[in-house]
């Protein structure tokens, strides 16, 4: 399944360079600033679609921070393969500030308990269950290939289509297909629709293992 984190290295030159902004936490060797503060905002907010108030920003940004070290000092070699995952995806200058490399380490150790839930626990009932709670989803359907569409469907209640959409996920591919009448049609998704589907589900995970991933983050950095 195809996830990646979006960011937006400009946003790091909001902040000048001489400052270094009001300390806003210093608690067992972790120091946050308001800059710092301000730029995990803003980085949550681009990939997740929502802005933190201070107060769960700070709180984000202590687990960040002691997740990180209890790596650091740890596991070594799987914060190097993280770092390298980033590197290639997003360029080596993502590394290079502290800001945006924690966040998006932090972000791809949470990527792996998502991941874990996608391939080894979700089920088909469950994005049925989603996909209920949408108003519509309205998708063209095709009989060559999407060359030529014959109609738009409402597909949120059409559990081949779901079982299809999965499918397709879990194996990498594009090819949505649903029976119609007897008849064997394409289903015409364009990159934005499944990008939103897609998120639907990814977003449906996440709140599924949060409570997962929070007892990990504490179990390793409460000592």
């Amino acid at each position: 399944m195809a996830y990646k984190i979006k960011f937006l290295i400009i946003i790091l030159l909001m902040f000048s360079i001489n400052t270094f902004g009001k300390v806003v936490y210093n608690k067992q060797d972790i120091i946050i600033t308001s800059i710092d503060l301000e730029i995990y905002k803003q980085l949550y907010e681009n990939n997740y679609g929502f802005r933190l108030d201070n107060n769960n920003a700070i709180k984000d940004l202590v687990l960040i921070n002691s997740l990180i070290k209890h790596l650091e000092k740890n596991n070594k070699e799987f914060l190097s393969r993280i770092d390298s995952e980033i590197s290639l995806q997003y360029g080596i200058n993502a590394l290079k500030d502290i800001n945006t490399r924690e966040f998006l380490r932090f972000s791809k150790v949470r990527d792996e308990f998502i991941v874990n839930y996608f391939r080894n626990s979700l089920v088909i009932e469950e994005i049925e269950q989603e996909f209920n709670k949408l108003e519509s989803l309205n998708l063209p359907i095709s009989g060559n290939n999407c060359l030529i569409i014959e109609e738009v469907l409402d597909l949120k209640d059409n559990k081949l289509f779901i079982k299809n959409f999965l499918e397709n996920l879990r194996n990498n591919t594009k090819d949505f297909k649903i029976m119609i009448n007897g008849s064997e049609k394409n289903i015409c998704i364009d990159e934005i629709n499944f990008r939103s589907i897609e998120q639907l589900i990814i977003n449906y995970i996440r709140s599924e293992t949060d409570e997962e991933f929070k007892y990990f983050v504490y179990d390793k950095t409460k000592n």
